[in-house]
């Protein structure tokens, strides 16, 4: 099971839902948030040693996530560490950037809690399982659940039928 989380998001509303999502699910992992990119390094260097994980989400100042993601994955000591670009962005070419620059998935920001817990379950009880398969699967039912709110929530109306005759 990973024990070291570690959160880059400029967003504390966001970080403080994964970190209570996180808590939720293994009380045991521990979970650091840093708001941006610089931070992510300044954060390694007081470490002894690495986080299991990282989630990076995209835009943040000072570095941003493409930015931060580029530099660890061109430092010998960090490039293994697995990284999740972690955003609200749903634009395919996003995951494509993330994938090219060495991200093992993209994932974006769910707005459901339960969601959130479901993504974060999934990857702390699969240590050592391939982690872009678990991320696969991740992407596939947040697609169908996003599918299934957007049916809920779009109306369904039919107009009335016009002689056209007339």
């Amino acid at each position: 099971m990973y024990k070291l989380f570690l959160l880059a998001d400029d967003d504390h509303d966001d970080a403080e839902l994964f970190g209570e999502a996180l808590e939720s699910i293994d009380a045991s992992v521990s979970f650091h948030h840093v708001e941006n990119g610089q931070a992510v390094f300044a954060f390694l260097n007081t470490l002894g040693t690495k986080p299991d994980i990282i989630f990076l989400d995209l835009n943040m100042p000072a570095m941003n996530g493409w930015q931060c993601l580029a530099k660890l994955k061109n430092d010998v000591y960090l490039k293994d560490i697995p990284v999740i670009m972690y955003s609200t962005s749903s634009n395919p070419r996003d995951k494509e950037i993330a994938l090219e620059l060495g991200a093992h998935g993209f994932i974006t920001k769910p707005s459901d809690f339960k969601l959130l817990k479901q993504m974060l379950h999934d990857i702390t009880d699969n240590q050592g399982a391939d982690l872009k398969t678990i991320l696969e699967r991740i992407r596939t039912y947040t697609a169908t659940f996003s599918t299934y709110i957007r049916k809920l929530i779009t109306p369904t109306f039919t107009l009335p039928y016009f002689n056209s005759g007339r």
